[in-house]
């Protein structure tokens, strides 16, 4: 009987240890996932400050400094405009699908809905993000002829260089900043599984 109840004891206290490290592994895994989802949130924001600050010089400049005249140069102003805006949109939109992931909700469901938004990024950033760059690059170069009208052709020649050598340089920048945040969602992903996992 005593050997019964040392037995008893000890699963007991070996199911409690095992419930109380299962806990302490749940909030550590939790803390892992809204620390990664919070350097999201802040790369979005980020991408939408940098978009937004570029829109309003460019829509300023096209303005005040050098409005085109040009049916040519008025439809390149506004693929960049417009490829801003749509760009802004996506981001706006991407914030809203992220804050619909309910951690509240079932893990294998949040696990699902996460999966899910990191194919919604994907093609974010291999389809439309090269189609919006692309569409501003044209426009950019179709306002290149109203501005030799008025400009001398070595500053012309600087500028559309400047543009290829910027361009250049944010890709690399924003490379970067992409993979970062595909890997943060891929370890969204692969942490909310061990959560999974363990219940």
């Amino acid at each position: 009987m005593n050997s019964d109840f040392k037995e008893l004891q000890n699963t007991w206290e070996s199911s409690k240890n095992n419930l109380d490290l299962s806990a302490t592994n749940f909030d550590h895994l939790y803390a892992k996932i809204k620390k990664k989802e919070k350097e999201n949130y802040f790369f979005y924001y980020g991408t939408i400050t940098i978009l937004l600050t570029t829109l309003i010089v460019i829509s300023l400049f096209f303005y005040y400094v050098a409005p085109v005249k040009e049916v040519l140069s008025k439809v390149g102003a506004g693929l960049m405009i417009f490829g801003l805006v749509f760009r802004i949109l996506i981001e706006v939109i991407s914030i809203y699908k992220a804050k619909q992931i309910n951690n509240l909700d079932t893990t294998l469901k949040t696990t699902e809905n996460t999966e899910n938004f990191h194919q919604f990024r994907k093609i974010i950033h291999k389809v439309i993000a090269p189609i919006i760059i692309g569409l501003y690059t044209i426009g950019f170069y179709m306002i290149t002829p109203e501005f030799s009208a008025h400009m001398e052709s070595w500053n012309i020649i600087l500028i559309d260089v400047s543009y290829v050598v910027i361009a250049i340089i944010l890709f690399i920048v924003i490379r970067k900043g992409v993979k970062k945040e595909m890997q943060k969602l891929a370890d969204i992903i692969k942490l909310k599984k061990e959560i999974t996992e363990e219940n």
